[in-house]
């Protein structure tokens, strides 16, 4: 199973002061340090699970 994360340019980590290391998985409302790792819970704001199904055009 293939996660889907996104780096975040341009942000330090507040842990180790690193730039452009910290990593978003939107799935699991995770923000993680790849140099240090300290990680952090965040809300993403978008679709959820069920709008995103009703997109798809099918009887669910």
């Amino acid at each position: 199973m293939m996660r889907l994360a996104h780096i975040l340019d341009g942000l330090r980590c507040s842990g180790c002061g690193a730039l452009d290391v910290l990593w978003l998985d939107p799935v699991r409302g995770l923000v993680e340090c790849h140099e240090c790792g300290e990680k952090a819970t965040v809300i993403v704001d978008g679709l959820d699970l069920v709008d995103a199904l009703d997109g798809c055009g099918g009887d669910w």
